[in-house]
């Protein structure tokens, strides 16, 4: 072997090791491990409660369901909890920093799972290893009101502007503008690049990995919405004991109804993200867990013994701590109407409500 050879083998040994180690695939699949504490959090609480239709942080609500960008827009204006303005002022979601990015992608690996690849039949470009984001385009030369050009004119502009990127050509759905100093696109992207229906691309997917890809808005996904509502709801069915650990699981805590208004807020969470099984009243689906009992013999407070600080909304002839099972009601559940009642907390599993914090 020549000098030069044995110096080229000597430094491709002494590299591989390091190409080994950050290369995340496996015969085809790539693996993408979670970022923040908060996807960390979501993971722990999505092992004890399996697969769901809705996963939320307190920063966003990320939406299974596969529609397109217009419906999911339409959909988010919905998404209002904790927001002071009118109803449907609720956007797509909005991502300024690198935290809430990651936070996004994670939350999207505990949803669909942190691997792409064939071997899983989840190529890169299908569908649920992208979501909706509320970046839109608010100026493209391609198609401007006035262009005379052809589709061909337009696929060769394109390529000139492939990866390059005019800030203020984007706008994020809550009317604030893209951030000069932070944005997020995969490589050569955006690519502006048109269908044969002359469509271009003016609306922002998210791959589960974190970055940013243009797309067409009649593309279908799963969609993210703001959220600043300080209840999490989870659909999964539990006893209140396994609802408390999962929320804790999840650095949160089994949720406070401390007033009216969070009355009326958790009533519009558990229409909003649980799935109507039943209109028969007594359905578990139409009833959720809160951090509420009687077993202190102090009247109904909270678990950490806050009391509840307004007029209990009872369902019809409630509480009557009915006895069955060898046991008495003793723990609160509340309805799609925001009526509570007293129930059998380690016989009876329901859908329940975690807490951001300790919100006020």
């Amino acid at each position: 072997m020549t000098d030069s050879k044995a110096v080229k083998m000597s430094l491709f040994r002494a590299i591989l090791p390091v190409l080994v180690f950050i290369s995340p695939t496996t015969n085809g699949l790539i693996t993408w491990p979670l970022k923040t504490t908060v996807g960390l959090q979501a993971e722990a609480l999505n092992d004890l409660t399996g697969n769901r239709n809705v996963y939320a942080t307190c920063n966003y609500v990320l939406f299974t369901e596969h529609v397109d960008y217009a419906t999911a827009a339409k959909r988010c204006q919905d998404v209002t909890l904790g927001k002071t303005t009118t109803v449907g002022s609720g956007t797509l979601a909005t991502i300024d920093n690198e935290q809430k990015n990651d936070e996004l992608s994670d939350l999207m690996k505990v949803a669909f799972g942190p691997s792409v690849g064939p071997e899983i039949d989840r190529r890169k470009y299908h569908d649920e290893n992208w979501c909706w984001i509320g970046l839109h385009k608010i100026a493209n030369l391609l198609n401007a009101p006035g262009s005379s050009l052809t589709l061909a004119q337009m696929k060769s502009a394109a390529k000139k502007m492939k990866g390059k990127s005019t800030t203020s050509d984007w706008m994020w759905e809550d009317m604030s503008p893209a951030d000069d100093d932070w944005m997020n696109w995969d490589n050569d992207q955006p690519d502006q690049f048109p269908d044969n229906d002359m469509n271009t691309q003016n609306h922002v997917r998210m791959y589960k990995k974190g970055l940013w890809d243009d797309s067409f808005d009649y593309k279908t996904s799963p969609y993210a919405c703001d959220y600043t509502g300080k209840y999490i709801l989870v659909e999964t069915k539990m006893t209140v004991s396994n609802a408390e650990q999962a929320c804790a699981a999840a650095g949160l805590t089994l949720a406070k109804v401390r007033s009216v208004s969070d009355n009326e807020e958790l009533t519009q969470a558990i229409n909003l993200f649980i799935p109507l099984e039943s209109e028969e009243e007594w359905n578990a689906a139409n009833w959720v867990w809160i951090g509420v009992n009687d077993l202190a013999g102090q009247g109904y407070i909270h678990f950490d013994g806050e009391e509840i600080g307004f007029n209990i909304p009872w369902y019809r002839r409630q509480p009557d701590h009915a006895a069955n099972f060898g046991a008495v009601e003793h723990y609160v559940a509340v309805n799609r109407a925001g009526s509570w009642d007293d129930s059998f907390g380690q016989h009876h599993e329901r859908p329940f409500a975690c807490m951001c914090g300790d919100s006020d």
